[in-house]
């Protein structure tokens, strides 16, 4: 097994696409394809149940997804610590965050960061929140953007909140309600909910039957999933239905659309958890500027 291979595997399991995923990795499709079909053979199982041009992570596939993400992120934290440690090399600034913000909020920070700070470095990490949680405590990360907490995270680090965004309802683009402008979450009272797992996404089960607890039902969850990509493909072939903010709809989401929520407005906050204890000077700079870039994206 080679780490290359596992990059390629996650980079196909988040696009749910290979020619995406291609493109994301600077490789051609046949080439990742290859790559991703030789460590099935290694494995023994398949990770992607292949119809037509689409893809889907098969039972093995998700289970996978989880540890190939720890072993990638594991290799890169120990070149860092080992290079940091024994080689006399500057600390890199470690920062995590959820997927759908990498290119208009975290690339932009940490570009702008870098060319005001030449010999400094900053090391991301795309990581589902409780990944995130556990690195922070762990002191592995020096800071993590995320979505919901729960009290314990909310006590034990410093949260600071970057942004609102409104949340939207993901219907199957065949559902009878795909077509209008607008609904309320109790056209919905009777349908089948996907979610985000509260494994990896702490906090996101309740934020989800409170929103509908509020609208007078309780919702009927029929699946948890562990990244905001496998839930799309899942409602698109499902049938079910989600709620995921609106910021979301700029990831990949063919045979699912988004649909925006009447008044009252559903609202999410993305939030900066660090550890408690001050920054240092480079770390100042950093959080000032993600501040500054994600008060141009809330939208709520």
């Amino acid at each position: 097994m080679e780490f290359h291979q596992l990059r390629y595997f996650v980079a196909a399991a988040e696009a749910m696409s290979m020619s995406r995923a291609a493109e994301r990795v600077h490789v051609s499709q046949p080439a990742l394809s290859r790559q991703i079909a030789l460590l099935e053979d290694e494995l023994g199982v398949l990770l992607f149940d292949r119809v037509r041009k689409r893809i889907q992570l098969t039972g093995a596939g998700r289970f996978f997804l989880t540890k190939a993400r720890q072993l990638l992120c594991d290799a890169e934290l120990s070149i860092q610590q080992v290079r940091e440690q024994f080689g006399g090399v500057r600390r890199t600034l470690r920062l995590g965050f959820i997927g759908p913000f990498l290119d208009d909020l975290v690339a932009p920070a940490v570009r702008e960061f870098q060319q005001r700070h030449a010999k400094s470095k900053v090391s991301l990490f795309d990581l589902p929140p409780s990944a995130q949680l556990d690195r922070l405590r762990k002191d592995e990360l020096d800071a993590a953007i995320l979505g919901n907490l729960d009290d314990d995270a909310s006590e034990r680090f410093t949260v600071k909140r970057l942004s609102r965004h409104r949340m939207a309802v993901v219907l199957p683009d065949g559902h009878p309600l795909a077509t209008k402008k607008s609904i309320n979450l109790t056209a919905l009272q009777n349908a089948e909910w996907v979610s985000l797992s509260n494994v990896f996404f702490p906090g996101r089960r309740e934020f989800l039957t409170e929103c509908c607890r509020r609208a007078g039902f309780a919702p009927r969850i029929v699946a948890e999933l562990d990244s905001l990509p496998l839930m799309l493909a899942t409602i698109a072939v499902s049938g079910g239905v989600g709620l995921i903010p609106g910021h979301a709809r700029k990831l990949p989401h063919a045979g699912c659309v988004f649909v925006a929520l009447a008044a009252p407005a559903v609202i999410t906050q993305l939030l900066l958890v660090l550890p408690k204890r001050p920054p240092t000077l480079e770390m100042a700079g950093l959080i000032a500027l993600l501040t500054e870039r994600a008060a141009e994206l809330g939208d709520a």
